[in-house]
């Protein structure tokens, strides 16, 4: 049987904390937005962030398709 060996008080390297969030920019716009304001995003994937982020902190957002791969984002103020 192998041997464990465990060891204390090692420092955890700051990489570890998780990978870099892919559409922040993105959801600082958002948040920084007045309730009625809106952009447009070409990839359907940053409309998914968005709302997701919006949706757990509980801020009313919609989006519409306008073309293909072309979206609109609001800022509501009613769920």
């Amino acid at each position: 049987m192998a041997k464990i060996i465990i060891d204390t008080n090692i420092p955890t390297p700051t990489s570890v904390t998780g990978r870099p969030w892919k559409y922040k920019e993105y959801v600082d716009a958002f948040m920084n937005m007045k309730h009625g304001d809106s952009f447009v995003v070409n990839d359907y994937n940053i409309v998914d962030s968005v709302r997701k982020y919006a949706w757990r902190k509980g801020i009313p957002c919609r989006f519409r398709t306008l073309e293909r791969e072309k979206y609109r984002i609001w800022k509501t103020d009613e769920s």
